[in-house]
């Protein structure tokens, strides 16, 4: 999705488009950009935080009416803070999952507008038990790792990620999905907004690290995978990886 900055109403027919074309190939979850109905227009943000809340339901009526899991990060405000928050809701038109970006990305200002979230958020989603994760999260492993201890078997990953380091995004989208043995479906926006140039390439990776669907760099795009859920548990049946896993204890000698 290409994101007008401060075009909530413009984002919004946008994203009705891309539903429109979702329930029309009978998709079960939709994911949408990082911060998509607004952009990084942090400066303004107390206002899209309030428009956000009535974005949000009426994206629970359109969840509700088109039978989907609908997914993507808003500015919102909770308890005096302002946060980056991924908003996962579920057909029956309830948000299920709120999870509050924890690594937040300096050279964007986040960390001066934002409170960094402090907490992994696990869902289930359409036969899948899915954690929610933002663009920088990306880069921090460990936080991957973390999903693993609630029976995580996929990840699902919103972005605002530059063309520039693009390679970057598949080679960690990859690893993420490789070394956890899951599945991952990263939603990356195109086009610039500001002075940055988003590098698009959203794509859906198995767990063997194959990339089952790949987004444009360039142009707004609609990327799908059908998924069979039993086949993760397979494929960690098969290579065991996971069981195989050891607790470090380090000892330092000077």
């Amino acid at each position: 999705m290409n994101i007008q900055i401060g075009n909530l109403e413009k984002n919004y027919l946008k994203a009705l488009e891309f539903l429109k074309e979702a329930r029309k190939s009978h998709t079960q979850l939709i994911l949408f950009p990082e911060l998509w109905s607004s952009g990084y227009d942090l400066k303004n943000q107390a206002q899209y935080a309030r428009q956000n809340q009535e974005l949000i339901s009426e994206l629970c009526r359109q969840a509700q009416e088109n039978g989907l899991y609908i997914g993507g990060s808003f500015i919102t405000y909770e308890a005096d803070h302002y946060y980056n928050t991924f908003t996962l809701i579920a057909p029956s038109g309830q948000v299920i999952g709120r999870y509050h970006k924890i690594h937040l990305f300096g050279p964007l200002n986040e960390d001066r507008y934002f409170s960094p979230g402090h907490a992994p958020t696990v869902t289930p989603v359409a036969g899948l038990t899915s954690g929610l994760t933002i663009c920088y999260d990306l880069r921090f492993p460990e936080l991957f790792r973390a999903y693993l201890n609630h029976n995580v078997d996929s990840f699902l990953l919103v972005a605002q990620w530059p063309a520039p380091r693009l390679e970057h995004w598949e080679t960690l989208l990859r690893a993420r999905a490789i070394e956890n043995l899951a599945l991952v479906a990263a939603c990356n926006a195109v086009g610039t907004t500001g002075k940055v140039t988003n590098g698009g390439g959203s794509m859906i990776v198995s767990p063997w690290g194959e990339v089952l669907a790949r987004g444009s760099t360039r142009e707004e795009d609609f990327v799908r995978a059908t998924i069979d859920p039993a086949s993760i548990g397979e494929i960690r049946s098969n290579f065991p990886a996971l069981q195989d896993r050891q607790q470090l204890h380090l000892t330092i000698r000077h």
